[in-house]
Parts: C-alpha cells; sequence; structure tokens
C-alpha cells in the first residue's frame, strides 16, 4: 500500500503579529498525532508552498494570505483541505458578519461602517477592520465619540484599510471558547451553567461558516452572542486535549468518513 502523505502548512508570518510559536505549536502537535496514526506529514510554511503532484491524501492549514489561499483552492479539488479556502476566506470581518447573520446565528447588532459615527447602535459601538480579520491591536477599536469616530477611520484609510464594520458593543462577561467538529468544545471565561448553550452556539457558527476547527470569543449576558469566530486558533489554552480531537478529525476527513 502506498504511504498516505499529509501536508500540514503553518500561517504566514504577518498573520500571526506576537503568535507565531502558537500557531505553530498547534499544527506541530496535530502533525504528531496523524504520525502516530501512521500518516507521513511534510510541514511548510504559508509563503513556500509545494508542488501538488502528486496529490496528498490531506491538507491541514492555518495560511491566510491571497497566494496561499489559491494554492489551497487547488488542493481542494484533489484532496480533503481543513480549513477549506472557502470558510478561510468567511473569516473576514464582512463576510463572517453577514454570514452569521443569514444563518441566525447570534451576534451584536452591527452595519457596514460609513463616513459618519452612527447613533443607533447604543454607547461605544467597536469599528473592526473588515477586509481580513484582525492583525493587529488597532484593527479592532471601541468609539464612543464623533472626534474619535474621525481619527480611527483616518488612521484605518492611512493603513490601506477600505471596509470596516460598526458593531454594537455586547454587555456581560466575555469568554474565548475553542472548537472542533465532532463534538470537542472548550471555554474559559465563561459563567457556569452556560457551556452547553454556549457549546451549541460555537457548533452553529462553525457549521454556518463551514469550519472543521474554530475557535472565537463570545459575551455571556442576557443571552450569548458571538462577538468573533476564526479559523483554526492556537488553542493556546487546551493545545494538547484540542490536537486529539483535530488529529481524530483529519484522520475521519482522510478516510472519507465524513
Amino acid at each position: 500500500m502506498a504511504e498516505r502523505v499529509a501536508i500540514g502548512v503553518y500561517r504566514e508570518a504577518r498573520f500571526s503579529p506576537g503568535k507565531i510559536e502558537d500557531d505553530r505549536a498547534i499544527l506541530d502537535r496535530t502533525a504528531a498525532e496523524l504520525r502516530r496514526a501512521g500518516v507521513a506529514v511534510e510541514m511548510v510554511d504559508g509563503d513556500r508552498l509545494p508542488s501538488l503532484e502528486p496529490a496528498p491524501a490531506l491538507v491541514f492549514a492555518m495560511c491566510q494570505g491571497e497566494r496561499a489561499l489559491a494554492w489551497l483552492d487547488e488542493a481542494a479539488k484533489r484532496s480533503p483541505v481543513v480549513n477549506h479556502p472557502d470558510a478561510i476566506r468567511v473569516c473576514y470581518r464582512v463576510n463572517l458578519v453577514e454570514r452569521l447573520a443569514r444563518r441566525g446565528v447570534s451576534q451584536p447588532r452591527w452595519a457596514i461602517a460609513g463616513e459618519h459615527f452612527p447613533e443607533d447602535l447604543g454607547v461605544g459601538p467597536w469599528l473592526k477592520r473588515g477586509d481580513v480579520h484582525a492583525m493587529e491591536a488597532g484593527d479592532v477599536r471601541r468609539v464612543f465619540t464623533a472626534e474619535e469616530w474621525t481619527g480611527i477611520a483616518a488612521d484605518f484609510q492611512r493603513r490601506g484599510i477600505g471596509r470596516a464594520i460598526v458593531q454594537q458593543h455586547a454587555e456581560g462577561s466575555v469568554y474565548k471558547f475553542y472548537g472542533v467538529r465532532g463534538g470537542f468544545f472548550r471555554a474559559f471565561g465563561l459563567p457556569a451553567g452556560q457551556e452547553e448553550a454556549a457549546a451549541a452556539l460555537a457548533e452553529r457558527a462553525g457549521d454556518a461558516l463551514g469550519l472543521d476547527v474554530y475557535g472565537g470569543d463570545g459575551a455571556a449576558g442576557p443571552s450569548l452572542a458571538l462577538i468573533d469566530v476564526n479559523d483554526w486558533p492556537s488553542f493556546s489554552r487546551c493545545r494538547d486535549e484540542a490536537a486529539a480531537a483535530i488529529g481524530r478529525r483529519l484522520l475521519a476527513r482522510m478516510e472519507n468518513r465524513e
């Protein structure tokens, strides 16, 4: 029998500000899980991608740049790819809120950011970069006045950020969550008694976005709402458990069980 070979793709450094080692660590742990199952794994950088001949048995990827996603598009024509490039793209902020809204997944009210400070989204809404996801602290800013809005919007324009959303501030406890399709869910900062509801909400979001591996932030107030969802986070608070769950998911995809 021919050896099964999987390709793992590290996230490009520019998309991992301050988290390069954490992001690499979850992929390395996942690769170790596959190797224990008898799969050969080649790890590559998102900026230096190999030939797809012969087609790999699987590609698992954290890359996010346009060139890398185009490479994943080609890979997906021949092999299972986790996460699929379409799912990665839909996590870009404007795409994300639009998809969650269409699927009825709970999130704070939002609008495409315009020239003027919004008056109908409550006190201190959040202005968020919309073309991709947050890449540095200044990409998500809470704004309280029209004067602040003008200054932050000008900074976005100076940095070449052409699209943004503005979103209502979510009241309640902010929590971080991690999930893998197939049943894995962990949350940190979630009030007691809400894990089952939070897991169900995260799973709905993962399904809506087409993600196998995901994480994000939520707010637990009078009800639960998702503030952000990311494709393939670093799982820094539960890395070993998550790697085992991701490994099982990838093996299932390789063997066409799902």
